[in-house]
């Protein structure tokens, strides 16, 4: 199996791509709609920031309330909240109650009705901006979330850009969030700049920003942009062992044949294949790029293995691609193994014919023969048999049976379609029978 470094060189090399690390990342800061103060406009904000202190009433209440929650009594922590006097509240008092509790409601699982109690409890923690620094900036992230969670994408996306802007920072986990969001709106064109400024703020590579703009790019029908993503996304991240194959799945999809085939083979080599369709998907590859012989390997190694399911019509594509290769007594094979699976007759009949075809090819001509009348036997009363007569004479023929031969052309005249040939035939049949000293 080829290692991480070898698949990549090989896909350098097969397909031209670059491990330059300007070619990897878009040259322009993605414009995803708004900015965000600069750090000394978060500074001067952060310092002109009113600082602020619970009343003695409700910070005893707070306490308490936090003390339970400690402890692990969530319902009581939330029962002192729900206790605090609203009488002579300040603005922060109410603000900072209604962040704890709609914390502890977040956190709440087996209540339904939490998410929903704990959206409104932030929503009016964070409406009068009176909040610690921290606070506010967290209480904005959770309200996103929260928004997330209940499918209400548009305000999550809107509270997301009020934390971005609130403390000043290009955060890739909210700019991933946010792309989500717009991926579940079917905004695929603003999905895009969201994830590239993911892409430029992590701190390590992550796959999730990839995958957002493949899917976008794809359900948009722009393939060559999802191909591009996915070229990125492999150099940095070839690890990612379903990028490879999907790589090569796009490429056929864009009718990039030779990258394609590139593709699926190293991502076979290392390993990655996961999927029936992995298989078959390379099998088509190499089958049509002119390489039939690979094709028929691959599918009978993989039909034995069992990567590959053992159907009539899987053995089939084995035996075609073998018979093309010209590897006669190996597509015979494969056929036979197709009819032990098949269920249809008429298969059953045609696998038959072909072992035969195969076989004369091959010069085996007394196997052929049993296997041209197999499919005869199974022709359905009153259709035409004559090419299988046909066949089946000159099966025998060359296998010096020749009074079996001229029977079998003397059973294709019955037939129109092949009368005229196969009177000719019987009489070329008889005079060789004759010429060489056998009865007829």
């Amino acid at each position: 199996m080829k290692t991480i470094t070898s698949t990549i060189g090989a896909v350098v090399f097969a397909m031209g791509l670059t491990l330059s690390a300007p070619q990897a990342q878009q040259a322009a800061s993605p414009d995803v709609g708004f900015d965000i103060p600069t750090p000394e406009q978060v500074q001067r904000a952060r310092d002109n920031r009113r600082s602020q202190a619970l009343g003695e009433r409700v910070a005893r209440r707070v306490v308490a309330s936090f003390e339970a929650y400690e402890a692990g009594d969530m319902q009581t922590a939330l029962n002192e909240l729900e206790q605090i006097p609203t009488r002579g509240a300040t603005d922060y008092d109410r603000a900072y109650v209604a962040r704890f509790k709609g914390t502890l409601l977040a956190g709440l699982e087996d209540d339904p009705t939490a998410i929903q109690r704990a959206i409104r409890e932030l929503e009016t923690a964070v409406a009068p901006d009176v909040l610690s620094f921290s606070d506010q900036a967290n209480a904005l992230q959770l309200l996103g979330n929260l928004y997330l969670m209940e499918e209400n994408f548009e305000g999550a996306i809107t509270m997301f850009r009020r934390y971005l802007q609130f403390v000043g920072e290009w955060n890739p986990d909210i700019l991933i969030r946010m792309a989500s969001a717009h991926m579940e709106l079917k905004q695929y064109d603003r999905v895009i700049p969201f994830a590239e400024r993911a892409i430029l703020n992590q701190p390590e590579p992550n796959r999730n920003p990839y995958v957002l703009m493949i899917a976008a790019y794809y359900e948009s029908g722009q393939v060559p942009q999802a191909i591009s993503v996915l070229e990125r996304g492999v150099q940095v991240l070839p690890a990612e062992k379903g990028w490879w194959v999907q790589l090569g799945m796009f490429y056929m999809l864009n009718e990039n044949y030779d990258n394609a085939l590139s593709t699926m083979r190293i991502a076979y080599d290392a390993g990655y294949f996961t999927r029936e369709n992995d298989y078959r998907a390379l099998y088509q590859l190499l089958n049509n790029s002119g390489i039939p012989f690979h094709a028929a390997e691959l599918m009978r190694r993989h039909l034995d293995n069992g990567n590959v399911t053992k159907t009539a019509q899987n053995f089939s594509m084995a035996a075609r691609s073998y018979h093309t290769a010209r590897e006669f007594r190996r597509s015979a094979e494969m056929y036979r193994e197709a009819i032990a699976v098949a269920e249809d007759e008429s298969d059953i009949r045609d696998y038959y014919r072909r072992i035969g075809e195969a076989l004369l090819l091959a010069e085996r001509y007394r196997e052929a023969a049993p296997a041209f009348q197999e499919a005869i036997n199974r022709v359905p009363q009153g259709e035409d048999a004559g090419r299988l007569y046909m066949s089946l004479a000159e099966a025998y023929f060359y296998s010096n049976q020749y009074r079996q031969a001229y029977q079998a052309a003397q059973s294709a005249t019955r037939f129109s379609s092949t009368r005229r040939n196969a009177s000719s035939w019987a009489e070329y049949i008889k005079s060789t029978a004759e010429r060489r000293g056998s009865s007829i």
